[in-house]
């Protein structure tokens, strides 16, 4: 008798770890996101790919393209690689709830004034590294909704370029 409960014993945390699936085959790590904000009231695109890295963080990069022209915003392209830390996210499916970013944003862009009253267009290029903060829902079927908001500042590489740039928007997507 009292090997058959020593038996049990032993195999009880066998068993209940036979029960787990561990396997990783139906977690979503890939994420492609397109700006709403800048899709609907401007001429630009902005879209982001992310790696949920795992519970707590993810990588990607952001890619936006103006194609208004000089009529209001001096960035024309930029490609923002950036880092994710969630917070407050105890779920296994990740990657999801209130986060901080940290960027890089390596900018192209025009830059109008006048000289002897003569309309000039200049380009620059300059890099900005920078602080974001916001909020991401996933649903069960993989749609997200990503607000945030942040800025950061110039290298200084060109004099042209301003000194801080925006970073943000309401996001909209698929995780899969």
């Amino acid at each position: 008798m009292k090997k058959a409960i020593l038996a049990v014993i032993c195999l009880l945390p066998i068993l209940g770890f036979s029960q787990e699936d561990n396997s990783d085959n139906n977690i979503r790590k890939h994420e492609l996101r397109a700006d709403g904000f800048d899709l609907a009231f401007f001429t630009s695109l902005d879209v982001s790919y992310e790696m949920v890295g795992n519970q707590n963080s993810g990588y990607g990069i952001s890619l936006f393209a103006n194609f208004r022209g000089n009529d209001g915003y001096w960035e024309k392209f930029s490609a923002t690689p950036f880092y994710r830390f969630y917070f407050f996210n105890k779920e296994d499916y990740g990657a999801r709830g209130f986060y901080a970013e940290l960027f890089t944003k390596f900018v192209t862009g025009e830059d109008e004034f006048f000289i002897d009253g003569l309309d000039t267009d200049e380009n620059f290029f300059d890099i900005y590294g920078g602080l974001s903060i916001g909020q991401k829902w996933v649903n069960k079927n993989g749609f997200v909704l990503d607000i945030s908001i942040g800025g950061g500042r110039k290298f200084g590489l060109d004099d042209l370029a301003p000194e801080f740039s925006f970073r943000g928007g309401i996001s909209l997507g698929y995780r899969f």
